[in-house]
């Protein structure tokens, strides 16, 4: 990435002094910020080199919730990077009602798939909890997988592999009923087999609904289900009394 002072820049140059200012909210930058960017499925592997000619059109962004990143239909040239917050990717359904696609967290990316294809956006993007984002340019970044295509198939089999996770998330929730969803949702939350414990929602109440596939309303009914399965909510707070016994009751579900 050329220096002094581009918006952002991933690897400073001794004669940029606005490198560590660049990034709101977000302590990282420079190569703390390439590290990150790196740890992506997407860039795994990459020399830094090679990640600053694909980001040489990068900005950072810092957004405040129910930002509105772009909407379906919208010309897809860039993709994005959440490095704090989160975004969700919706579509309305034929009755009107929003379906959350999915919610991204630190550190994710999202919308490369229709940036390469030099076509729109299928989905809207909205930002659900104040974000910092890079905004990752269409035009350095096709330019270099032009003229390396071995950058190329690394990405290609990052984004198949993220692609067939979805897949297969949304055929497991077509599967099982709603109070499964929500448990295994809750399960994946904690890394403990046994014993209690607390974990805390990423999202509020009505986009966990709209996540795991059942309207906002069934929601209540399935958590009152898990109280009788030891399973209490307050607020985004959630405990679990027996995580082993919700671990069996899932299993014996399938």
């Amino acid at each position: 990435m050329t220096c002094p002072c581009r918006i952002l820049c991933l690897v400073p140059k001794p004669e940029c002094s606005k490198a560590q200012a660049q990034l709101p909210r977000h302590r990282a930058a420079g190569p703390a910020l390439a590290k990150q960017v790196m740890a992506l499925p997407l860039f795994s592997g990459l020399d830094h080199d090679v990640l600053e000619r694909l980001m040489a059109d990068s900005t950072a962004l810092a957004l405040e919730r129910r930002s509105l990143l772009f909407s379906a239909g919208a010309p897809a040239d860039c993709f994005y990077i959440v490095l704090d917050g989160q975004v969700k990717l919706s579509a309305l359904t034929p009755d009107g009602r929003e379906s959350i696609v999915e919610v991204f967290t630190p550190v994710s990316s999202f919308g490369e798939a229709a940036m390469l294809s030099d076509s729109v956006f299928p989905l809207h993007a909205e930002v659900i909890e104040d974000a910092t984002l890079i905004r990752v340019g269409r035009r350095a970044f096709v330019a270099t997988l032009k003229s390396d295509p071995v950058v190329g198939y690394r990405m290609l089999a990052g984004m198949c592999r993220w692609h067939q996770r979805l897949a297969s998330e949304i055929h497991h929730l077509k599967q099982i009923p709603p109070w499964q969803r929500v448990a295994e949702f809750l399960l994946a939350l904690t890394d403990a087999h046994a014993g209690q414990a607390v974990v805390s929602l990423p999202f509020n109440k009505e986009i966990l609904a709209s996540r795991v596939g059942i309207r906002r309303e069934s929601l209540s009914r399935v958590l009152a289900r898990l109280r009788d399965m030891g399973v209490s909510t307050e607020g985004n707070s959630v405990r679990i009394d027996d995580v082993a016994s919700l671990r069996q009751r899932c299993a014996a579900a399938q």
